[in-house]
């Protein structure tokens, strides 16, 4: 008879915990396979912070090299509630021949007498439950209904963790770098940390490099990416935004505090993240004050920065007009306006070197071109 461990949860997202489990499952305790089973929406929450499809392209991702994984899809396309209930007995009823347990943290015992129709359920399937936490399990349960428990690599991981940036280097590469580049959980790592208008103004220079790159024929997603998250650090706190350029690049300390953002903005991408397209990071470092060099994407990111659909500023409709007529022209228009606009506002000796590097490369070239 095939042994069949069957893994239920959001997965939102999978991580590499989950794995462990998997492979101990097979491993350890000698399962033929393991059956993951997505849920729609777990009974215990009220959402899910990303798209069924989402969810389900993250675990194929964490488990394309485990041919004895089958993702099951029974409840994940349900359009209401499911219950581990209903989904065991579909599974009971359907295969007879097959031996079903039933795989679960030892976080959800303090629930697990809540489940629906559990008299029936702890009748119909044996459990198996892998310890999480093992100062906080509890004990009660596990003797009240004699469940079995075992350990697993343990890495203390939880969906939530991942969801706020909390121990990414553990996370799966492929998945964390699916998570990135699909901006999923900006809720938790954005909004939360920052004030609303804020939020929406990263969201619309989003939509602004999105429109830019499908006018100069660039990569749609990397732009979309680059331009949403381009102030993620904007409202860090002096001390926060300090110690990461400290740590990284301390001459940059040298530049002016309004543009502190971008620099820590990149390397918090880079480094706490794990954002691995330099493109996309060299963007978000220059989208401030601009660099001698800069690419397609760089000019997309300053740009849609600066002509975002809030903007309101004397003149916006003009200079909207030619960045999408020409990025280039745009680009150096609006460089020039702001060097002017800082000069006049602070003096040349305190606007920092950077802009005054980009502003004699890219402003004074082009005047002394024509």
């Amino acid at each position: 008879m095939k042994k069949i461990a069957i893994f239920g949860g959001s997965f939102d997202p999978i991580h590499t915990d989950h794995v462990n489990i998997i492979k101990t499952c097979k491993y350890d305790l000698g399962f033929d396979e393991v059956w993951v089973l997505p849920a729609y929406v777990n009974p215990f929450k009220t959402v899910s912070t990303s798209s069924v499809t989402q969810r389900l392209e993250m675990i194929d991702l964490a488990v394309k090299n485990l041919n004895y994984v089958k993702v099951k899809k029974f409840e994940i396309r349900k359009t209401v509630r499911s219950y581990t209930y209903d989904t065991i007995l579909h599974y009971v009823t359907n295969y007879p021949n097959f031996d079903f347990s039933f795989i679960m943290g030892s976080d959800q015992l303090d629930n697990f007498e809540k489940w629906d129709h559990f008299s029936d359920l702890i009748k119909t399937v044996k459990f198996k439950v892998f310890i999480r936490d093992p100062e906080h399990i509890n004990n009660e349960i596990i003797k009240k209904y004699n469940l079995e428990t075992f350990k697993f690599d343990n890495n203390f991981l939880s969906s939530t963790k991942i969801r706020n940036l909390i121990d990414i280097d553990l996370q799966i590469k492929e998945v964390n770098d699916y998570i990135n580049k699909s901006l999923l959980y900006l809720y938790e790592r954005l909004e939360t940390k920052m004030e609303e208008d804020r939020y929406f103004h990263c969201l619309n220079t989003g939509q602004a490099a999105l429109q830019l790159a499908q006018m100069n024929n660039y990569d749609l997603q990397k732009a979309l990416i680059a331009g949403t998250l381009h102030d993620i650090t904007k409202r860090w706190n002096d001390e926060k935004t300090i110690d990461i350029i400290k740590k990284y690049d301390q001459s940059l300390l040298k530049e002016p505090k309004p543009v502190w953002h971008s620099f820590s903005g990149a390397f918090h991408l880079k480094y706490e993240w794990l954002f691995d397209d330099e493109e996309i990071i060299n963007a978000i470092f220059k989208h401030t004050v601009a660099d001698k060099e800069m690419s397609v994407l760089d000019m997309i990111v300053f740009c849609a920065d600066k002509i975002s659909i809030e903007r309101d500023y004397p003149g916006i409709e003009k200079i909207r007009t030619l960045v999408y007529r020409d990025l280039k022209l745009g680009f150096i228009e609006l460089l020039k306006n702001q060097y002017e606009a800082s000069v006049k506002k602070h003096g040349k000796e305190n606007i920092g070197s950077k802009l005054i590097d980009s502003y004699k490369y890219w402003v004074k070239e082009e005047v002394n071109s024509e």
